[in-house]
């Protein structure tokens, strides 16, 4: 996962809640300003947890393949014994 695709997934997380969040505020008879600062907050809160849980996951899923595959090229065994 590059920093490119957490961000992209980040964006459509805190849209998706945005949009969410306002229509539902709207459907429930909140005021035009209220739904929209509800939006805000939740398209912040959930993008921002989208954003973090991702560069979490990136931070470790990046140093251990690299590390295995240093040691796996290192060694050079052939799979088949026969040859």
């Amino acid at each position: 996962m590059t920093q490119f695709q957490i961000k992209k997934m980040a964006v459509s997380f805190s849209l998706f809640s945005f949009a969410i969040l306002m229509f539902g505020s709207l459907l429930t008879g909140s005021r035009m300003t209220t739904a929209f600062i509800r939006g805000i907050e939740a398209a912040l809160l959930f993008g921002a947890i989208a954003w973090g849980l991702g560069s979490l996951i990136m931070d470790k899923a990046g140093e251990e393949p690299v590390k295995e595959e240093e040691e796996a090229s290192s060694q050079e065994t052939p799979l088949d014994e026969t040859v």
